[in-house]
């Protein structure tokens, strides 16, 4: 009886473990119409939700580096949620680390999650990013490639602490140039429940959403899907993957299951995600 006990109990740390550290890439190809010829084929890699802490695994820190790294990406995109609520700094954790090979690896943009406006200092937050070579985009847009004639508008929506006051419409506070509004356009915006709201500004529809927050439902049960989103509830309708919007099925949002844990430190049939996504 006891070698039965010990080998469950075996079996039971092998599977957290596999369901916590061992990262699954996913990859898409997205068209998206009207795009020009020098960002076909480009690669996007979509980092979300690590919620480092002050003692968060360095080993699996570097895990995601080196298999980011390996998808050979033109550009680096992050979601929210770099760090875990509640941090009286982030000296302690591998904020500044992983911002600086990120930057390294290809040019990096970031937007803010619920848990980073949470935590710390959010001016000491921005600074270690920007010294580190990220862009932290907080309601603007740039063009992708910088500095070109042609390519895509890369929007980035932050994030508010007040989900009940939040502007209408969701993109207004984004300014965009003439030049801006007449390519397409990818949003960064960590929250996928307003889906539907990021559709509504004409001048400034997405054509792909990249999103975060979910955990893909945290706990995945087969054939439902996710259990819990934090705005969703229970069984989330946006858990993660790619979804079309219901008018316009060329519009697009790919939801990432992320990469970290928050307030519940286990996943179940759920395991961390690095999402890659080659235009066409």
């Amino acid at each position: 009886m006891a070698w039965i006990l010990l080998a469950l109990s075996l079996a039971v740390l092998g599977y957290i473990y596999i369901q916590n550290y061992m990262i699954d890439v996913s990859r898409y190809t997205i068209t998206i119409p009207k795009l020009s010829e020098n960002m076909k084929g480009k690669k996007i890699v979509h980092l979300t939700d690590l919620h480092f802490k002050a003692h968060t695994n360095k080993s699996y820190v570097e895990t995601i580096l080196d298999t980011t790294e390996k998808q050979e990406p033109d550009y680096i995109v992050i979601t929210g949620d770099l760090v875990q609520a509640g941090l009286d700094g982030f000296s302690d954790t591998p904020l500044r680390h992983f911002a600086e090979e990120c930057a390294r690896i290809s040019p990096t943009y970031a937007v803010t999650g619920n848990h980073d406006i949470a935590s710390g200092s959010f001016s000491e937050y921005r600074s270690i990013l920007t010294k580190a070579g990220v862009r932290l985009l907080i309601d603007e847009a740039v063009a992708l490639p910088e500095g070109s004639d042609e390519g895509v508008t890369l929007m980035g929506l932050t994030e508010r602490q007040d989900q009940t006051d939040l502007p209408q419409p969701i993109l207004g506070p984004i300014v965009l140039t003439e030049t801006l509004v007449s390519r397409p356009k990818i949003l960064l915006a960590h929250r996928p429940e307003y889906f539907v709201h990021y559709m509504l500004d004409k001048t400034k529809t997405p054509d792909l959403i990249l999103s975060g927050h979910t955990h893909a439902g945290q706990f995945r049960l087969p054939f439902l899907g996710g259990v819990f989103a934090p705005g969703q509830g229970l069984f989330p309708k946006y858990d993660y993957g790619l979804f079309n919007h219901d008018e316009d099925p060329t519009k697009r949002m790919i939801v990432s299951r992320g990469l970290g844990n928050s307030s519940f430190p286990i996943r179940i049939n759920n395991r961390p995600e690095i999402v890659t996504i080659t235009l066409n």
